[in-house]
């Protein structure tokens, strides 16, 4: 995900081959429980090095493994890989299935074992004191819905502003030729910083231990031992010492998202025990992941697809062109430069965008790999439709989200092709009439609570750079065939992808 090096990821080509295969294979893999035989159990890859199984072929290329796995075994099987075993899930039929079935299939353990393990939350916050369970996590859902997250989204645009007045005081010539993560992540990685925890956060100061941490995230989320992790461990902590002391400072929750002030406020006041300001800023630190973890990647997808497009970003423009000249007709007297914030959020609210929008779903479907992890609370249980598979207590499935929507079945043979205008009306259904299934943010109960300050928050940002900059490839550099080479697939299973090399830009303004 970002161009930060890290010191066992990048010095060894067969250790990033191992590490996707922890990654994915391995997410949840030490959960798995080898009960009684049982000669319903879902099938098993051949390999044919013991521990090793077939990790350097998920590795090497885990799309093409998990196609070509599902095409000989069916839509759900076992991989062994790297001493572990997991049982994933990779056709639409059968992830909804599970979804529905949200009392034998359950997503709490995973979600409570990520907070400790990935964030560093202690255990007595997260397993002994229900306030995490039985307040803090309905909160989100409550304060993130759609009805609640407009000031988010406002709060996002007024910052993302911000940053393109930082971003033109960069161009001091005709164009300024940089490169696109700089363009783009950073400063949409201050925007978003600033928006969740307030203006006032040192968000610059903590964009390379954030890129360090976020580096790590896949091998600690596969439970890697602290002595393959020291760097990580090293960033999280520096993110969770600036927390702590941010949140110790007077006024700090002026600007900040309710999300975080009203978490802030319940653990102190409400929790018994309360936490201390430590244990509030690894909650904090798990927030802010979740926001730029992903949102910072889904944006910068966005631009480097379309850049790799015949026609580049030129209908991008023509459609945010064609609508702000509509907006100007009917309000002549309006203000779209961003100085009357209350006007742009208006037009940005009610402008026609749907290439943009279909670009921003396409981007998601291509970038993005994640699992829905569901843990098995009881013996015999078995998935609607797949009634061949009989599944015990403790055993984890991996709802493997991206062969849903590489599923050639679903979006046609070229569904590993980036298209523009694929979710475009007539795209987004099937030949029956029911949607195409699209699950960038997860689904059921595990669904990313923050999707719609996601969604509504990249299609606003991303018009707005639109509106004030014009950005094109440097030719002075080769550039690949098409975006998606670009895509780091040694991170499956934990959200947007990062880029494997830089992507050159000139910008200029727009005028």
């Amino acid at each position: 995900m970002s161009s930060v090096e890290t010191d066992m990821l990048d010095s060894n080509s067969s250790v990033a081959v191992t590490t996707t295969a922890v990654a994915g294979a391995v997410v949840v893999g030490y959960y798995y429980v080898i009960n009684k035989p049982n000669g319903r159990r879902p099938p098993v890859v051949p390999y044919t090095i013991p521990w090793l199984g077939s990790a350097i072929a998920l590795g090497n290329d885990p799309d093409a493994f998990f196609h070509e796995a599902r095409r000989k075994y069916g839509d759900i099987f076992t991989v062994q890989a790297a001493g572990m075993r997991s049982t994933y899930v990779t056709s639409a039929a059968a992830v909804s299935a599970i979804y529905r079935n949200s009392k034998s299939f359950v997503f709490p353990p995973t979600r409570l074992d990520h907070s400790v393990k990935i964030f560093d939350m202690p255990r007595s916050i997260v397993y002994d004191n229900e306030y995490m369970t039985e307040t803090i996590f309905p909160m989100h859902h409550r304060i993130l819905a759609p009805s609640n997250v407009a000031p988010m989204v406002d709060a996002l645009i007024k910052h993302t502003l911000d940053v393109v007045k930082e971003l033109n005081s960069e161009i001091t010539g005709n164009q300024w030729s940089t490169t696109l993560k700089e363009f783009i992540h950073k400063p949409i990685f201050k925007a978003i910083s600033a928006t969740m925890v307030g203006p006032r956060f040192p968000a610059a100061k903590a964009y390379e231990p954030f890129l360090i941490f976020d580096d790590y995230f896949p091998l600690f989320a596969a439970g890697a031992p602290a002595f393959l992790v020291q760097k990580g461990i090293r960033a999280r902590t520096q993110l969770i010492d600036m927390f702590e002391e941010y949140i110790g400072t007077s006024g700090w929750e002026e600007g900040a998202a309710e999300v975080i002030t009203a978490m802030a406020d319940g653990v102190r006041n409400e929790s018994q025990p309360p936490w201390t300001d430590r244990e509030l800023a690894a909650a904090i630190n798990a927030d802010f992941w979740a926001a730029n973890g992903n949102m910072s990647w889904g944006f910068f997808w966005c631009l480097n697809f379309m850049l790799h497009e015949p026609q580049s970003l030129a209908p991008l423009y023509e459609e945010i062109d064609a609508a702000r000249h509509s907006w100007l007709e009917a309000h002549p007297s309006a203000d779209l430069s961003g100085d009357n914030l209350t006007e742009l959020v208006e037009f940005l609210s009610k402008a026609s965008l749907p290439l943009t929008t279909s670009v921003i779903s396409e981007s998601l479907r291509v970038s993005s790999s994640s699992f829905s992890i569901r843990t098995v609370v009881e013996d015999g249980v078995t998935i609607s439709g797949f009634p061949q598979f009989e599944f015990s207590k403790g055993d984890v499935l991996l709802c493997q989200l991206r062969s849903v929507h590489l599923d050639q079945e679903v979006y046609g043979p070229d569904a590993a092709a980036f298209k523009p205008d694929r979710f475009l009306d007539s795209g987004i259904v099937t030949e029956g009439g029911s949607r195409k299934p699209f699950l960038p943010f997860g689904g059921g109960v595990s669904q990313c609570e923050g999707r719609h300050f996601a969604s509504k928050g990249c299609r606003f940002a991303l018009a707005v750079f639109l509106l004030n900059f014009e950005i094109k490839l440097d030719p002075s550099y080769e550039a690949p065939s098409s975006g998606s080479a670009l895509l780091d697939m040694t991170r499956i299973g934990t959200g947007v992808q990062h880029s494997t090399k830089p992507t050159h830009i000139l910008v200029s303004k727009r005028k």
